[in-house]
């Protein structure tokens, strides 16, 4: 196995295991909160708050918001996006 062939496998099993606990992260704090923080992917994010991607991705770049990570898909804290589109943030 040559260095780069072994640097991409670490960099696989570190991304792997990154989703993995982000996606028992978020399980968990909907269990310990009762689901009483609601979560929304990148697509509802954008229909509900008519809020175009590129703002969105903008927002985080700039450290705006946080997503997290529920398996391969980025989910926001509805909380989160309300008070950034109410304020009109970025």
């Amino acid at each position: 196995m040559t260095p780069s062939e072994l640097r991409d496998f670490a960099e696989d099993i570190a991304r792997t295991v990154a989703e993995r606990v982000s996606a028992q992260t978020v399980d968990a704090i909907r269990d310990a909160m009762g689901n009483s923080m609601k979560y929304c992917t990148t697509e509802e994010a954008t229909k509900e708050f008519n809020l175009p991607l590129s703002t969105l991705n903008s927002w985080i770049a700039k450290g705006i918001i946080v997503p997290l990570k529920k398996g391969r898909k980025n989910v926001y804290r509805r909380e989160d996006l309300v008070r950034l589109t109410a304020n009109k943030v970025g």
